[in-house]
């Protein structure tokens, strides 16, 4: 994951004369990237997620640290570190009392202390992590996509620290804009998941965001759900699978989560992968939606067309009829019509099938519509580029 404030300060502050001011609660926060700012006026560059160097160059006093350290605040920024020397002789006590209020970390420098080179080094290293975390997440993205490739990217994991003796269970997430989180949205995320006991992992995956827990607990899973339920403003929808175990069960992970997350956007509110999936991850498993939508168009196709031709609800009325245990009365009590209108439409659909509704044959429609139902999720909703 990219690197957290206490991450990335940690080896450079002795070196640095760094010294922690204030704010701690904030130390987990990740930084993007670090600026060096002085004119208050340059702030509109800040775009979340920034630690900010100021030594008060062209300042007089302190009174305009309060405000400015309040500006940073407002833009997104999740630190700052002051030079303390002639410009700004102290930190005024407003300014650390904000800081440690709100939990905005603040740092000081020493005077003379070069902030060249220390932005130099702490952007070197934010590079670095960011590009340590996105060659995991697609070596995990690949293996998700094509498990028979393990091979090619195990080594890179296990230098991760994904082991093979851990266990690991996925998650994933629908329903923010765009595919793509917003910017805190997705900070919030990766805060969460950066804080957990063991190496995890947040990307965004054909239009979901996942996450991948090594060794996560309950209470971990359940926080990083909460998370998400908080950071997007749109309805989301959440599927968690089981734990597997070893790098080699990731993708069945994923695919157990993926199951889990249509199964919620179905009907649950959340979803969890060992008990409501069900038959859902079945169809999901099958990775050829051809096939899917042919057994569609063999069982119900004939009855569909019908309806399209004669502007007629027979599938719509065939459903009820499965869902309430073949009942007509029921069926008739839902639509609000006469009983032996329902007989009627129901003889159509055995004259149009060309057998009756035995227990088989009402199986085999009730998976019809379920397969119908879970492609509706992936034409309108997940993969709406392949419907």
């Amino acid at each position: 994951m990219s690197a957290t404030l206490a991450q990335l300060c940690e080896s450079i502050m002795p070196r640095y004369g760094m010294k922690p001011a204030a704010g701690q609660n904030g130390m987990d926060n990740i930084v993007r990237w670090v600026h060096i700012i002085e004119d208050p006026e340059t702030l509109s560059m800040l775009r979340g997620g920034e630690l900010v160097i100021t030594s008060g160059v062209g300042r007089s006093g302190t009174q305009w640290l309060a405000d400015f350290i309040g500006a940073l605040k407002t833009a997104g920024a999740v630190g700052a570190a002051i030079v303390v020397g002639a410009n700004i002789p102290a930190v005024p006590e407003d300014v650390t009392k904000f800081c440690e209020e709100t939990g905005f970390p603040l740092f000081t420098l020493e005077a003379g202390a070069d902030i060249l080179d220390i932005s130099y080094e702490l952007c070197r290293r934010i590079t670095g992590s960011e590009k340590h975390e996105s060659a995991v997440n697609d070596a995990l993205k690949a293996l998700i996509s094509d498990p028979s490739a393990l091979r090619s990217y195990h080594k890179i994991l296990t230098r991760s620290e994904f082991l093979d003796d851990s266990t690991y269970t996925a998650v994933t997430v629908y329903g923010f804009k765009g595919g793509i989180p917003s910017a805190g949205a997705g900070m919030a995320l990766r805060r969460n998941v950066k804080n957990t006991a063991s190496r995890s992992a947040l990307f965004v995956y054909k239009g979901l965001m996942a996450a991948i827990f090594q060794n996560g607990t309950d209470n971990e899973i359940k926080s990083f759900c909460k998370c998400a339920c908080d950071a997007f403003e749109d309805n989301i929808y959440i599927g968690v699978s089981d734990p597997v175990t070893g790098i080699a069960g990731i993708a069945a992970a994923y695919e157990q989560s993926e199951a889990a997350l249509v199964s919620s956007i179905l009907g649950e509110k959340e979803s969890t992968g060992g008990g409501g999936a069900g038959a859902i991850r079945l169809i999901t498993g099958v990775k050829d939606r051809k096939i899917l939508r042919e057994y569609v168009k063999e069982q119900l196709g004939v009855i569909i067309e019908y309806d399209r031709e004669h502007g007629t609800d027979l599938a719509r009325t065939l459903r009820i009829y499965l869902e309430n245990n073949s009942s007509v009365n029921e069926v008739a009590s839902i639509v609000k019509v006469h009983r032996n209108t329902v007989n009627s439409k129901i003889r159509t659909v055995r004259e149009l099938i060309g057998h009756e509704l035995d227990d088989v044959s009402k199986s085999r429609l009730i998976l019809a519509y379920l397969v119908s139902d879970v492609l509706r999720v992936y034409d309108e909703k997940l993969n709406p580029k392949e419907a």
